[in-house]
């Protein structure tokens, strides 16, 4: 923004009768603020902003049914421990109580203060079973403050780092290894979650490290959906997910996810199955049975900060916060 002074000069005559008529200027000085080309007047200065919510269009910030910053130094906007039975979301861990670690702290946020610290050890070769931090919404507020299920069709986005090229690959999994970091469930007929979409982290090739984003489902076909051509996922810096999740009507393949990788379209999937017998649950994440390239074999940790669910895309506005 810039601004642009000017005057307006007026000449007032004075006359008397029998003197000379005197002259009076007078300078009138208006300042008008005008946008810099190319910037918008509601842009907000990346330097500036507190939280990722902050950043974002009025209209976006409007349509954001939750999210977790965790600026309350704790899991908070996740558990709701005011009053646990009305949460609509928690942290799940499968391991032993060093196995699985779920903190909160001043350990390299995104934005603001805090941020979500997720680890896992002794995941090695399938050999000690899956070790897992996972946090879960199935409600976009708790109970008692009106909360319900998650709409049919939402955007869920998070920001994620990794800071460490890790390997997934296992020879001894029949699959070849599994990193899941990213997820929707539905409850099945039994009334037990189950994982209906998996965004999985996977390896290039067969001797490149490089990480990238695949999906899975068991209950598709085909189970698996890779990029045609992988977009590697950063290290060492924060990026941003966003899936659009639509359910399908109960057991039937109408339903469709997207997910985007730092603003670009990297994944789809139309005509799917979403939903089982009951509505969707959302997921982030660190699980898995074997990974490497850590600090030693079996360990890994995963950041997640600004978590949305909104019923507005969110990934069209990341590229002014890849710049901080």
């Amino acid at each position: 923004m810039f601004s642009l002074v000017f005057g307006i000069v007026i000449e007032k005559l004075s006359m008397k009768i029998g003197q000379k008529s005197n002259a009076i200027l007078t300078i009138m000085l208006f300042s008008v603020t005008l946008p810099v080309l190319g910037q918008s007047s509601t842009e907000t200065d990346p330097s500036k902003i507190t939280t990722w919510r902050e950043s974002l269009p009025p209209a976006v910030q409007s349509s954001i049914l939750w999210n977790a910053d965790h600026e309350e130094g704790s899991f908070f906007d996740w558990e709701y421990d005011r009053n646990p039975n009305n949460k609509g979301g928690g942290v799940f861990n499968t391991g032993a109580r060093l196995e699985a670690i779920a903190e909160v702290g001043q350990i390299k946020p995104f934005t603001g203060t805090y941020c979500a610290k997720t680890t896992i050890h002794n995941a090695f070769q399938s050999q000690n079973g899956s070790k897992a931090v996972r946090l879960m919404r199935w409600t976009e507020k708790p109970w008692d403050q009106g909360g319900s299920f998650l709409p049919r069709s939402a955007y869920f986005g998070v920001w994620m780092r990794l800071d460490h090229n890790y390997s997934i690959r296992n020879s001894d999994s029949p699959s070849g290894g599994w990193w899941n970091v990213f997820q929707f469930k539905s409850k099945d007929k039994q009334g037990e979650s189950q994982p209906v979409w998996v965004l999985n982290v996977g390896n290039h090739g067969q001797s490149d490290h490089k990480m990238h984003f695949y999906l899975y489902s068991k209950y598709n076909q085909p189970t698996s959906i890779s990029q045609q051509i992988p977009v590697p996922l950063p290290v060492g810096r924060w990026f941003h997910v966003e899936a659009l999740y639509e359910q399908s009507d109960r057991n039937k393949a109408d339903g469709n996810i997207s997910v985007w990788q730092d603003g670009q379209l990297i994944l789809s999937a139309k005509n799917v199955k979403t939903v089982l017998a009951g509505g969707t649950i959302w997921g982030i994440g660190n699980y898995t049975d074997h990974v490497t390239g850590g600090d030693k074999p079996g360990s890994a940790t995963i950041f997640f900060d600004d978590a949305t669910i909104s019923t507005k895309p969110t990934h069209g506005h990341v590229h002014k916060m890849l710049k901080r």
